[in-house]
């Protein structure tokens, strides 16, 4: 992990400090002491607040019970490990971004990570202004600029025929039921619902979703699409995310069940 040029995290020149009324509560769970100290150390010189825990099952409860507004996660946890307890969080708390830190950058380890919900991951040794940079653009709750065609039931949701999201609840719901999204997912649908029909290229939902440039090995979308897939088919959505192969995604009907084009 790059600690900076003197060697002892002191990264934070000023560019990422984080100003009061914005201040924000970090749940960093790692069980290399070294490192938890240095990352809430540089967090707490940027302006979060952070709590520390170095075991899996502690990290869980103290994510489900207080008042955090993103998780760091590591992989390697005694107790129980990142994996189970970022699942447990997305079950119980879907809004809550975590990150997950991990020593393994292969392909299956990070796909895993996505699958048990984690937003983002960060492969060790990692650059502390790269890790400041992907928690700040996990924070960042701006309005996206996107426009819904006709007017939604209220601020806060937006419906397309029988399917309806609703931004408090991150949930979306039908006539048949009702299932939670977790940020991703429920940011990766309110694009796409944005411009239906609309052929959305892979670089722009990395983009405006994730917030960093999109690179062909990383298969965070190709994951989210899946999960977000399985749900929309839950509640009988009468939508499809459709895939054009080589470019990217767009909603349309339903057709016979089946995404069209589907992967």
């Amino acid at each position: 992990m790059d600690s900076g040029a003197d060697g002892t995290g002191g990264w934070n020149d000023g560019r990422y400090e984080v100003t009061e009324p914005e201040r924000k509560r970090i749940l960093l769970v790692e069980d290399d002491a070294t490192i938890s100290d240095l990352v809430a150390y540089n967090l707490r010189r940027a302006g979060y607040e952070v709590l520390q825990e170095h075991n899996g099952r502690t990290g869980l409860e103290v994510a489900l019970t207080s008042d955090v507004d993103l998780v760091l996660m590591d992989l390697m946890l005694p107790g129980l490990d990142g994996m189970a307890a970022s699942r447990e969080i997305i079950r119980r708390r879907p809004d809550l971004p975590i990150i997950m830190l991990t020593a393994r950058s292969e392909r299956e380890t990070v796909l895993e990570g996505f699958e048990s919900g984690a937003d983002d991951y960060i492969t060790k040794p990692f650059d502390l202004d790269l890790l400041l940079a992907r928690i700040q653009a996990r924070l960042r709750r701006a309005p996206t600029g996107i426009s819904i065609a006709g007017p939604p039931a209220d601020g806060n949701t937006i419906s397309t025929g029988d399917l309806t999201l609703d931004r408090d609840a991150h949930t979306i719901r039908t006539s048949v039921g009702e299932v939670a999204l977790n940020p991703k997912e429920f940011d990766l649908l309110e694009l796409l619902v944005s411009r239906p029909g609309h052929l959305f290229p892979r670089e722009e939902i990395v983009e405006r979703v994730w917030h960093h440039r999109y690179t062909p090995a990383s298969r965070s979308l190709d994951v989210h699409v899946r999960r977000l897939r399985a749900k929309l088919e839950q509640v009988s959505a009468g939508v499809s995310l459709q895939t054009v192969r080589g470019v990217g995604y767009r909603l349309g009907p339903e057709q016979g069940g089946q995404p069209m084009g589907g992967d």
